[in-house]
């Protein structure tokens, strides 16, 4: 998990990035002790928008990055070798 400093221009709060066993990974900063695995980033919020922010995290987001991660953890071979994206 990381969180970054900088604010999304559409607004994005929260992403995960599914790291695949490739070893270009290697190259692009990802040790092999992080491939097959999750990266979340979570974005900084004005303070004016963080309770309700708060809210939707807790009732959707995570619920949904928890069910993608099951999903991602279970994924037939094929899916695995490539790079993927949630927001």
């Amino acid at each position: 998990m990381s969180f970054d400093t900088q604010l999304t221009e559409d607004g994005t709060l929260l992403y995960a990035q599914w790291i695949p066993p490739r070893a270009s990974n290697h190259e692009n900063s990802f040790h092999p002790s992080l491939w097959r695995s999750l990266q979340i980033t979570v974005c900084p919020l004005p303070a004016t928008e963080r309770a309700a922010s708060r809210h939707t995290l807790r009732q959707h987001a995570l619920p949904e990055l928890r069910t993608w991660n099951d999903t991602v953890r279970h994924a037939p071979e094929p899916w695995t070798p490539t790079e993927h994206w949630r927001f």
